[in-house]
């Protein structure tokens, strides 16, 4: 069988973070405290997350993600993460449900892709060329491709899809990941997004196809039926798409917190 737990992407520096990533996940994934989509480990506790768990991960990792962090806490555990010396990143938190669903069957039954374009799902048979050329996709898009092992759903639950033309250049991606451990709170939700579609194929309404597309198959591959992603304050075109899909802002951020001794990028995606 072949082994995909070496599949690393983005620059060299996000490359190395996904390696810590992918071992301390081996340590931590039986435990619903944790979760991953395949970026970097974040912390999910089901009540106020261990401030002092955060600083100790970011200073492992390099970057710790403190998922659904009340807006009312955020000031205050950004002040204790930056006493220490570490940075911060900070992401609204959107989120969709069943009205999500509808409007992306709404949307695949009046729209599709050009003709030219061949949907892909990503797998376990999926050529490590055919990421390449997703990786170059994503990267030259500002979003960071989460590991292999997890969009290929070797790790957890998930959905990876792409387009390419007829010459075979990759020109547009979406994924899904069940990021959450099955005790989790969440567990019936997946993080979603990674939308991603290159400057020549701009304006044809091709993210929000793609995105409806994964919304729908983890619904159908995977029986999840509730979303969420993180969207940086004042992305007015992500805001813009997500509500056509009925997402909404929540009262929630996901902050991040990056040591800049271990990972010097002020940020790991767009």
């Amino acid at each position: 069988m072949t082994d995909f737990s070496n599949e690393f992407f983005g620059q060299p520096e996000q490359q190395d973070l996904q390696r810590r990533a992918d071992r301390i996940w081996t340590l931590v994934k039986n435990d619903p405290t944790y979760s991953c989509h395949g970026r970097a480990v974040g912390l999910s506790a089901e009540n106020d997350i261990d401030l002092v768990k955060q600083i100790a991960m970011s200073r492992l990792q390099g970057v710790c993600m403190a998922e659904g962090t009340p807006v009312e806490a955020a000031d205050r555990r950004r002040e204790g993460l930056e006493q220490h010396g570490l940075k911060t990143d900070q992401f609204v938190d959107w989120q969709g449900g069943t009205a999500s669903l509808e409007a992306a069957a709404m949307v695949l039954a009046s729209r599709k892709l050009p003709d030219d374009l061949e949907l892909v799902h990503v797998d376990a048979q999926t050529p490590g060329d055919d990421l390449a050329k997703l990786d170059t996709l994503t990267q030259a898009c500002g979003v960071l491709l989460p590991m292999g092992a997890f969009i290929r759903g070797l790790r957890r639950p998930s959905v990876c899809l792409l387009a390419r033309d007829r010459k075979g250049k990759v020109v547009a991606a979406t994924a899904a990941v069940a990021q959450f451990h099955p005790d989790h709170r969440n567990a019936d939700q997946a993080w979603w997004g990674m939308l991603a579609t290159d400057e020549s194929r701009r304006g044809e309404g091709i993210a929000l196809i793609m995105g409806a597309n994964s919304m729908l198959a983890m619904r159908d591959l995977h029986g999840l039926g509730t979303f969420f992603t993180g969207i940086r304050e004042g992305n007015a075109p992500s805001e813009g798409l997500c509500r056509k899909l009925e997402m909404a802002p929540t009262n929630d951020v996901h902050l991040m917190a990056i040591d800049p001794d271990v990972f010097a990028a002020r940020r790991l995606t767009k």
